[in-house]
């Protein structure tokens, strides 16, 4: 039953967490909330990275709509203009280069 509680809290602790050898490891994510989807975003030198931390069941058209919105939450949160055709990704997790 601990092993379970142990799991589950890393399975957690994971869905904010970015890849342990990208260039986001050791960043502190910022929170934005863009029209009620809540991104955890870490900008690193001129790219960032955004995870979608908000559970929206069919709440949009299409995984494009969430990408279009964490781009939107990765410019709030740098202040920089995303390059375009940079934004990648899908409904949870998107990076792009950033024009600052």
């Amino acid at each position: 039953m601990r092993a379970v509680a142990v799991l589950s809290l890393l399975a957690l602790i994971a869905c904010d967490s970015p890849d342990p050898l990208s260039e986001f490891a050791g960043v502190p994510p910022m929170r934005v909330d863009i029209a009620g989807s809540i991104y955890s975003v870490r900008v690193a030198g001129s790219r960032a990275q955004a995870i979608r931390q908000s559970v929206e069941f069919g709440a949009l058209r299409s995984p494009a709509d969430y990408v279009a919105r964490s781009g939107l939450a990765m410019e709030q949160a740098s202040g920089c203009r995303v390059v375009s055709g940079s934004l990648t990704g899908d409904a949870a997790m998107s990076e792009a280069r950033l024009a600052c």
